[in-house]
C-alpha cells in the first residue's frame, strides 16, 4: 500500500502526496474561521495582554494553524511549543525551559519559577516578545492550567512579560468555564472557534492542496466527487485528507485520470469498512445540542422581549458584575441607536415625497445656514470639526460597524466578538466574516467609492492631532454626502469639498461574496467558482459564454471587457474588485446604495 501511495505520485503529476495526515503548515488553506483564529494570533503577539483560547473539533486543523503561524513570527519574537501537555508541574515547566533553550536542573517550582521570570526579564530588556503556545491544552490538569496562570503574573510595571496561547478541543472551554478556574477565566482577551469547513471550502480546501502538492493548476477530483467526500468528512480537515487519499489511491489502482463520483463512493466504502469515525460523534453531539439551545433562546427571546436579559447572555462568562453592568448599558446604547439607523433608512429609501416633515430623519448640516430656533452651523466645516471631537478611536470604529451592518439588515454586534486591539483593517475584516460578508479596503479612492455604489466606514482626521475617529458613510446624492458618526445623535448632511481636509487612510467597504471562493478567479480554479463567474457574466450580457466549467479564453476576454466598461484595472483575473462588479450588476444581491443613480466611474 506504501508503495502504490508513492507510484500514485507520478501517476498523477504530483511532485509530494496533497493529503497526508501531518500539520505542513505549506499546506494550510485559511477558511473564514482560520482567518479570524490567524489574525487573534498575530494581534496577541502584537500586544501581549491576556490569554488567547483556540478551540476546535478533533482533526479541525489546529497544530496546522499554530505551526503557520509559528513560522510567521519574526526575529524579534522568542516561542515556546508545548505539543503533549500530559505532564506534572515541574516536568511541564522544565518542558517550557527547554524550549526556550533555558539550561536548568532545578526540580523545584519556585526555582523553576525564577529561572523563567529571569530568562523573561532579559527577553524584555533586548525588546524581544515571549510566546508560549500550548497544543492540545484539554490535556492540561487543573493544577497546570493554574500554573498557566502563574506564568501569566510575571510582568514588569508596564507590561506582560509572556504571552500565552492555549489551543484545544472543545473540552478545553468547558474546563475554562469551571468554578475552579475563574481566574484564569478572566483574563482570556481573545477566543476563536475552529468550525468543520462548509461544502464550499471543502472543495475549495481540496483543490487547494492538489495545487500545492503539484505546484501548478491541476484538477483530480470531480465537483460530484467533492460533495460526496463533504458528506462523509463533515467539513473535518483530517478526515477530508483521509478520504482524498484513499480516493486517489482507488483511482490510481483502477488507472482513472481523476476522481470521479464512482471512484470516490469505492474509496469512502472501503473506509466505512473501518467502522465509525473517530471525532465525528462528539461534533454531531454538540453541533445538535447547539441547535436546541439556540431554539430554547430564539422562543425563550420571541416571549419575553427583554433586552437586558438576552444582552445578558452574550456578556463574557469571564465579566465581574460591574463590567456585565457597564457592557449591557453600551449594549443597549448602540443597539438603540442601530435599530433607529434602520428606521432611518427604509425612510429614506422608500419614503414618497408627500412625506410629513415629521417623519423625515433629523439632520446636522454642515453646508448651509439653519432656520431660526434650529442649531446653527458654519459653511467652513467647523461644524463637522466640532462634531469629530465627540468619538474616540475604539468606540467610532464599533459604532460605525454596527451602522453599517444595519444598513445590510443585521443586528449590530456586541463588543465581545470584536477583539478590541488588532488593527482597523483587521478589525473591519473580522467584523465583515461573522455576519458572511466581506471586507474591501479603497485608498483614497473616492471615484472608486463613488462608482462601488456601496456604504462604506470612512476614516477621518481629528483637527491637529491627527487621531482618526470614523464614520459611517450611509449616502451620497449627487453633491450631498450623508454621514454618521459614534455619539452624534442625528444624520451629518455636508459635500465632498468640506469633507475633503478630514478625509485620511482607507475608506471600508463591506459586500456578499455569493461565489463562494475567495481567492484569485484564474485559470485552473475549481470548476464550481469558474461556473458562478460565468453564471454572472451572463446574467451582465455576455449570452456568448460557454456553460463548461473551464476559465477559457472566451471568459478570459470577457472579463477583459467587462473590466474596460467598468474602468477597472484589465488584466483579465478576477480579484475582490471585479467580483463586486460582477454580483452587483448582475443584480445576484439585494444591496444597500449609496444613491439611487448609479455611477460609471469618476465623481
Amino acid at each position: 500500500m506504501g508503495a502504490c501511495s508513492f507510484m500514485y505520485n507520478t501517476y498523477f503529476g504530483l511532485r509530494e502526496k496533497p493529503f497526508k495526515l501531518v500539520p505542513n503548515p505549506d499546506y494550510l488553506y485559511l477558511s473564514k474561521h482560520h482567518e479570524i483564529a490567524l489574525a487573534h494570533l498575530t494581534y496577541a503577539v502584537g500586544q501581549g495582554d491576556g490569554f488567547v483560547v483556540i478551540t476546535g473539533e478533533v482533526g479541525t486543523g489546529k497544530t496546522t494553524l499554530c505551526r503557520n503561524f509559528l513560522e510567521r513570527l519574526d526575529d524579534t519574537t522568542e516561542s515556546a511549543y508545548i505539543f503533549n501537555p500530559k505532564l506534572d508541574s515541574v516536568e511541564l515547566l522544565t518542558s517550557i525551559c527547554n524550549e526556550f533553550g533555558i539550561q536548568t536542573n532545578h526540580t523545584s517550582l519556585k526555582q523553576l519559577l525564577d529561572v523563567i521570570n529571569g530568562y523573561l526579564i532579559l527577553k524584555n530588556k533586548a525588546g524581544s516578545k515571549v510566546v508560549l503556545l500550548i497544543d492540545e491544552a484539554q490535556n492540561l490538569s487543573v493544577e497546570n492550567l493554574e500554573m498557566v496562570r502563574m506564568l501569566s503574573n510575571l510582568e514588569t510595571t508596564r507590561s506582560k512579560l509572556l504571552q500565552i496561547i492555549l489551543v484545544g478541543q472543545p473540552e478545553l472551554s468547558d474546563k475554562l468555564d469551571s468554578y475552579e478556574l475563574r481566574q484564569l477565566a478572566q483574563r482570556i482577551s481573545l477566543s476563536a472557534y475552529l468550525s468543520p469547513l462548509s461544502i464550499n471550502e471543502t472543495i475549495s480546501y481540496i483543490h487547494h492542496r492538489v495545487h500545492i502538492a503539484a505546484q501548478r493548476s491541476l484538477t483530480l477530483f470531480t465537483p460530484s466527487a467533492c460533495r460526496l467526500i463533504y458528506k462523509y468528512s463533515h467539513g473535518i480537515p483530517r478526515m477530508i485528507n483521509i478520504a482524498c487519499d484513499r480516493a486517489l489511491l482507488t483511482a490510481f489502482s483502477l488507472e482513472r485520470p481523476k476522481v470521479t463520483t464512482a471512484v470516490a463512493k469505492i474509496a469512502i466504502q472501503e473506509l466505512s469498512i473501518r467502522g465509525p469515525v473517530k471525532g465525528r460523534p462528539p461534533y454531531l453531539k454538540r453541533l445538535l445540542w447547539a441547535g436546541v439551545s439556540l431554539a430554547v433562546l430564539v422562543a425563550a427571546g420571541a416571549i419575553f422581549v427583554n433586552r437586558e436579559k438576552i444582552g445578558a447572555l452574550l456578556i463574557p462568562h469571564e465579566s465581574t458584575a460591574d463590567q456585565k453592568k457597564a457592557a449591557l448599558a453600551e449594549r443597549d446604547s448602540i443597539s438603540t441607536d442601530a435599530q433607529e439607523s434602520i428606521k432611518t433608512f427604509k425612510i429614506h429609501e422608500v419614503a414618497p415625497a408627500s412625506t410629513p416633515t415629521a417623519m423625515q430623519p433629523e439632520r446636522h448640516k454642515t453646508n448651509q445656514n439653519t432656520k431660526a430656533g434650529q442649531s446653527s452651523t458654519s459653511d467652513s466645516g467647523t461644524a463637522l470639526q466640532n462634531l469629530l471631537g465627540t468619538p474616540d478611536h475604539q468606540d467610532s470604529r464599533f459604532a460605525a460597524v454596527g451602522r453599517l451592518l444595519t444598513l445590510w439588515q443585521q443586528l449590530p454586534p456586541n463588543r465581545a466578538q470584536l477583539p478590541a486591539m488588532v488593527g482597523d483593517t483587521d478589525y473591519f475584516d473580522i467584523a465583515a466574516h461573522q455576519y458572511g460578508l466581506r471586507m474591501y479596503a479603497i485608498q483614497s479612492d473616492w471615484a472608486l467609492v463613488r462608482q462601488l455604489n456601496l456604504p462604506a466606514i470612512i476614516s477621518l482626521k481629528r483637527g491637529t492631532s491627527g487621531q482618526l475617529v470614523f464614520a459611517t458613510l450611509e449616502r451620497w446624492e449627487q453633491s450631498t454626502i450623508y454621514l454618521r458618526i459614534d455619539g452624534v445623535a442625528s444624520t451629518i448632511e455636508t459635500d465632498f469639498d468640506r469633507l475633503r481636509p478630514f478625509l485620511q487612510g482607507s475608506a471600508y467597504v463591506y459586500w456578499k461574496n455569493i461565489i463562494g471562493f475567495d481567492a484569485l478567479i484564474t485559470e485552473g480554479a475549481p470548476e464550481k467558482a469558474v461556473n458562478s463567474i460565468k453564471s454572472l457574466l451572463r446574467e451582465a450580457g455576455y449570452d456568448q459564454i460557454d456553460m463548461n466549467p473551464v476559465f477559457d479564453r472566451q471568459t478570459r476576454a470577457a472579463i477583459l471587457d467587462f473590466q474596460k466598461r467598468n474602468r477597472l484595472i484589465q488584466d483579465g483575473l478576477i480579484g475582490p474588485l471585479t467580483k463586486i462588479f460582477l454580483i452587483k450588476e448582475a443584480s445576484a444581491v439585494t444591496y444597500p446604495k449609496l444613491s439611487a443613480q448609479e455611477e460609471r466611474g469618476g465623481v
